[in-house]
């Protein structure tokens, strides 16, 4: 009686122990099932495996290798200022009183345009006393030529009767010539900066009058360090930030200075400025920004070889599934 209910129970647990050998029998045979279809179709895992190893590898001592270097130095600020293109300091040419200056400080002209004018009456009487003379001498030379055609006259007279004439109309070109400078024009369009002398003032020849400078045609003359002239070429954008107002700017580059400062080891630079909606105004200061070829972006060794590892990957497998 005391064994039935001991086999009851060894039959019980063997039972329940029964689900899960089937269940590990299960896993086992697809685990083997699966390893057979890889191996049936050439595809050789360990060698992807390791070809993504690798390039995963040489990705991280490439980006170890960037962060060993130094950074570089920040370049020094280039400072700079906006200039006129055009500049001058218009003079008289002549002593004479001062009859007209219609542009006065900070008013725009174009170009030729009346700048000043002078009192030249006295020039205009010495000029019409010239002329009658020079025709006073025309008429005696007439004269000779006639009276030289019926032999009447010595060949002398008409010779110094010629000479005459040509003296006296040479004089009256001359006093001529000189009213071209009882008046100044503008040689440009542009703004009146300065006013030197002023309406009714006696101005003697070489005084400065008035200064003017281009309106709408601005530059920058930048500072830069001369070891930028391994790469800084006419040509090369900038940007330049106006200290005064805030603005930016941009230009490209012109000329290159002629010489550099071997003491402060920089050189002059100047650049045009483009047209732009901000206020813009000679004599304002700033910063100039270059853009190296160096400092272009670029993608970067450690970007690269992550972004070539997938691809290699990808070729690996290719390879792997081809038939041997």
């Amino acid at each position: 009686m005391s064994d039935a209910p001991e086999d009851e129970a060894s039959d019980t647990g063997e039972k329940s122990k029964a689900p899960w050998l089937w269940g590990g029998g299960i896993a086992l045979a697809a685990v083997i099932g699966v390893a057979v279809a890889s191996s049936g179709d050439g595809t050789d895992w360990s060698s992807n495996e390791a070809a993504a190893g690798a390039a995963e590898e040489q990705a991280e001592e490439t980006a170890e290798a960037q962060a060993e270097k130094p950074e570089p130095s920040p370049d020094p600020d280039v400072r700079g200022v906006i200039k006129p293109k055009q500049e001058s300091t218009v003079a008289s040419r002549m002593t004479a009183r001062i009859t007209s200056m219609p542009f006065g400080k900070g008013q725009s002209f174009r170009k030729g345009a009346l700048l000043a004018q002078f009192d030249c009456s006295a020039i205009r009487a010495e000029l019409k006393a010239a002329q009658a003379a020079a025709n006073a001498y025309n008429v005696t030379y007439k004269t000779n030529v006639e009276l030289d055609q019926y032999e009447a006259i010595g060949k002398n007279e008409v010779a110094v009767a010629k000479a005459n004439l040509g003296k006296a109309n040479a004089e009256a070109n001359a006093i001529k010539a000189n009213l071209t400078d009882c008046a100044v024009y503008a040689p440009f369009s542009g703004t009146v900066v300065e006013e030197i002398a002023g309406r009714g003032e006696i101005a003697a020849s070489g005084q400065p009058l008035l200064t003017i400078q281009s309106g709408g045609d601005l530059e920058v003359e930048l500072i830069v360090p001369s070891n930028w002239l391994t790469w800084l070429r006419p040509g090369a954008d900038f940007t330049f930030k106006i200290d005064e107002t805030g603005a930016d700017v941009t230009g490209q580059i012109t000329r290159l200075g002629a010489s550099v400062d071997p003491v402060s080891k920089t050189i002059r630079v100047t650049g045009n400025v483009d047209k732009t909606e901000s206020l813009v105004l000679p004599g304002m200061s700033g910063t100039g920004v270059f853009v190296k070829p160096s400092d272009k972006p670029a993608q970067s060794a450690a970007e690269k070889a992550s972004s070539d590892a997938p691809a290699k990957s990808e070729a690996a497998k290719a390879d792997g599934r081809q038939p041997s």
